[in-house]
């Protein structure tokens, strides 16, 4: 009786019934950033609901960045805020290091494989939609002769792609609490670099989300692309 009763399935399984539910169809994520950006780019197009939360935002944040109690967190250009969004000028210059110290040590292409991708989409997707949307910046009703727009925010871009594609190729083969760890501080970067630009009143609310959106759909992109091709080429394994 205890041997039966230690095997027989739980009340409201069957013994066929799975332990897990269904793992997500892949195409889901792609999907769901893709709609993101398309929602995000309508309303700045249209003048939609999106850009009124955008005034609203700005305003409410601007209020608090020039209070006297904060004023300090951008006021200067070593200034906290400040320090934070020059983390997307690097950004490029660290990817490329250690995906060469990574292909060195790992006697592996694929690093520099994966890199490579991640920059060439940031450069064919930001700057042509700068271009086409031609969006004017916080506080300016017109784009400055020969400025590329504002939306997405580059500095997003740049600094959330080739960042996530450093720590996730860094931390491969890590056990799992020092990679979860390392995915925490990468998490913090995403939502200081964005928070940064908002308060320092260089981009709108939206121009950031449509970054977020676009760097998670490139690094998506850039850790698939490669098994996708299946190149047959051995130093890429």
């Amino acid at each position: 009786m205890d041997k039966l009763s230690r095997t027989a399935p739980a009340p409201g399984r069957t013994e066929s019934s799975p332990a897990r539910g269904r793992a997500w169809p892949g195409w889901l994520l792609p999907a769901g950033l893709l709609l993101v950006l398309v929602f995000l780019t309508a309303n700045v197009l249209a003048h939609g609901p999106m850009v009124t939360l955008d005034e609203h935002i700005r305003q409410t944040v601007q209020g608090w960045a020039h209070a006297g109690g904060w004023r300090w967190l951008a006021d200067g250009p070593h200034a906290p805020a400040q320090l934070i969004t020059d983390l997307a000028p690097v950004a490029v210059p660290v990817l490329a290091v250690v995906a060469v110290v990574l292909a060195i040590r790992r006697h592996t292409v694929r690093p520099l494989l994966v890199a490579a991708i991640g920059v060439v989409l940031l450069l064919v997707t930001v700057i042509p939609a700068k271009i086409i949307i031609g969006r004017p910046g916080p506080g300016t009703t017109s784009l400055a002769p020969g400025s590329w727009g504002y939306f997405p925010s580059g500095h997003t871009s740049t600094a959330c792609v080739c960042y996530s594609i450093a720590v996730l190729l860094l931390t491969a083969g890590w056990p799992g609490w020092g990679r979860r760890a390392a995915l925490a501080g990468l998490a913090a970067v995403w939502l200081l670099v964005g928070a940064a630009l908002v308060w320092c009143d260089y981009h709108w609310a939206s121009d950031v989300l449509a970054g977020w959106a676009l760097s998670a759909l490139i690094v998506w992109l850039a850790l698939r692309i490669p098994q996708a091709l299946r190149l047959r080429i051995p130093y890429l394994r």
